[in-house]
Order: C-alpha cells, then sequence, then structure tokens
C-alpha cells in the first residue's frame, strides 16, 4: 500500500479546506439572495408605473422609472397625476404625513421615556442588587410574552375601565383608547425590559472603583452619577435607544389594536393595503413599506457592531 508523503496530504487538505469554504460562502450567498429578494423587489415596484405592477413577465427593473408612487403617498390630491391611475386610487385619501408623525412622536417619546427609567434600574440593579441575583435574566422573560396575551386586556383598560373609574370619580371621561399616551405607555412598558437588560452591560463596564473615588473625594450620589457613570455609558445609551427605536418603529399588532382612526401608525397605514380597493395600488404600497424600511435600516447598520455587545452581557468578566 502506497503512502502519501506530507506533502500530498497538505494538498489534500488544503483542497478540501477551500471546497468547504466555497460551499459555506455559496450556502451564505443564496440564503442573503432569499432574504433580500423581497425587499429588492418592494423598492424597485414603488418606482413601477402602474401599467408595470403586475405585468407577465415580471419587469425585473422598472422600464421607464417614476417617483409617482411617493409623489401619491407624500402630498396626495395634488395636481400632475398619471391618467393610468384607476379613479378609486385618485378617490382614496391615505396620505402618509399623519401616520409619519404619528410614528415619528410615538417612537420617539415612548423610546427616550423607558432609556431615561431604563438607565437608573439597570444602574440600581448594578450597583444595589435591585431584585435579586437573577432578576436581571428574569425581567427579559417579560418582553417574551406575546404581545397578543396583552393587547386585549389593554384594550378592556383602556376603552372600558379607565372611563368608567374616571367619570365616577372625577366627573369627566378619560380614555387612553386610539390617544398618544395610551399606545406610548405600553410601546415604553414593552421596550423596558431590553433597556434594562442592554444597559445592564454597559454600566457593568465602569469600574467600580472610579465612583469610590469620586465619593471619597466628596461628590453625592447624584453627581457622581451625572458626571461620572453616564458620560462613560452615553455611547451604550445612544445605541440602546436606537434599538428599542426600531422596536417601536415596525410594531404592528398593539398599533392595530390600540388605535384608528385618530392615531395611525405607519405599519397600521400599511395594512389598509390589504382592502379590496386599496390593495391593488401595489406601487404606493411598496413606497410606504420602502419608506417604513429605510429608518429601520439605517439605525440597523448604525449599531450593528455594537449590538453583540448588548446582547452577551455577563458572559465575559474582566
Amino acid at each position: 500500500m502506497e503512502s502519501l508523503s506530507p506533502k500530498s496530504v497538505k494538498v489534500s487538505f488544503f483542497r478540501r479546506y477551500k471546497l468547504r469554504r466555497l460551499l459555506r460562502h455559496g450556502v451564505l450567498i443564496v440564503w442573503a439572495i432569499v432574504l433580500l429578494f423581497p425587499i429588492f423587489w418592494m423598492v424597485q415596484t414603488s418606482f413601477k408605473d402602474a401599467g408595470e405592477w403586475v405585468s407577465w413577465p415580471p419587469h425585473w427593473l422598472p422600464h421607464e422609472p417614476t417617483v409617482h408612487n411617493y409623489r401619491q403617498i407624500f402630498a396626495f390630491g395634488a395636481s400632475g397625476f398619471d391618467e393610468k391611475l384607476s379613479r378609486e386610487a385618485t378617490e382614496q385619501a391615505f396620505n402618509i404625513w399623519d401616520s409619519l408623525k404619528d410614528s415619528a412622536i410615538i417612537a420617539s417619546l415612548s423610546s427616550l421615556v423607558a432609556l431615561v427609567l431604563g438607565s437608573f434600574l439597570s444602574y440600581s440593579i448594578s450597583r444595589f442588587g435591585v431584585g435579586g441575583k437573577n432578576f436581571r435574566y428574569i425581567i427579559l422573560t417579560i418582553r417574551m410574552v406575546p404581545p397578543i396575551v396583552i393587547a386585549i386586556p389593554i384594550v378592556m383598560y383602556y376603552a372600558i375601565l379607565i372611563p368608567h373609574v374616571t367619570q365616577a370619580i372625577f366627573g369627566m371621561r378619560v380614555s387612553l383608547f386610539d390617544t398618544y399616551v395610551g399606545l406610548g405607555m405600553l410601546y415604553m412598558a414593552t421596550a423596558l425590559p431590553f433597556v434594562i437588560w442592554m444597559m445592564l452591560s454597559f454600566i457593568e463596564e465602569v469600574p467600580y472603583t472610579l465612583e469610590h473615588a469620586a465619593r471619597l473625594m466628596g461628590a453625592g450620589r447624584i453627581y457622581t452619577l451625572r458626571r461620572v457613570v453616564l458620560p462613560l455609558v452615553a455611547p451604550g445609551m445612544v445605541v440602546t435607544f436606537l434599538f428599542i427605536f426600531i422596536l417601536n418603529w415596525s410594531e404592528f399588532l398593539l398599533a392595530l389594536t390600540l388605535t384608528q382612526p385618530d392615531v395611525t401608525t405607519l405599519p397600521v397605514l400599511l395594512n389598509k393595503f390589504q382592502s379590496a380597493v386599496e390593495g391593488r395600488l401595489y406601487g404606493p404600497q411598496a413606497a410606504i413599506g420602502t419608506v417604513i424600511t429605510l429608518p429601520v435600516v439605517v439605525m440597523g447598520v448604525l449599531i450593528q457592531k455594537h449590538l453583540v455587545k448588548g446582547f452577551t452581557f455577563g458572559m465575559i468578566r474582566k
């Protein structure tokens, strides 16, 4: 039996390694295409004329790119729209500006309040052991509850219980249903576990000796927190804010259950296009989807390097 030389073994090993690497990259490329194709199709459809929305064979790229769909969702009713659009389309009022404002206000304010409260709670858990040793892990399980489990009880509270209680006590009905405050409070509550979970990793990287030294020099607890801890964890606070903003910006089920017609977020507005008439307007539908997706993609690129750091807190200790 002829034995292989060390050189032959090395060459054979290198070929197998190169083949496995090529196969692995090929699988990843195919999977990336599968995941990105719906986004590609949505974006290119948003630049198509009405005649190309359902053409067969499909046009992989717009033959005559147009921004008409974006003009329609941002300035509906303006003159100069394409004559090819159906009569029903020109009569539908789905101006995106109100929904854009609703989504921006609710997502921004709820994320900011959750960030402030969660940061202070994270500090108390890290420095004073509030809730016990395992509380930091248990708090995250709250976020794992399916939204539909809490959606219906919250509707009962907002639309029935709170109005009746306020009527009996104050003589006036106060309802949180279909309001900024009602939806914002729920977004804040659902985002709080994520804030605590992520901010703990950043706070625990601040050496306690720095705070101890500041206290020895006469600094109070609030002054130490404001001048020592917060500047060091500020980048982590920015990352956390962007992350929970993405969650609140794209949330659909709670917004659908607890709003309309006064408050309509962008995901809820997009859901209107599943109806009999609006569902045929694939161009405006794709344009709204692109507008919703763009901030999420931009923020995702900004925080991608920091997400692993937030997701692996407690696994690596100095």
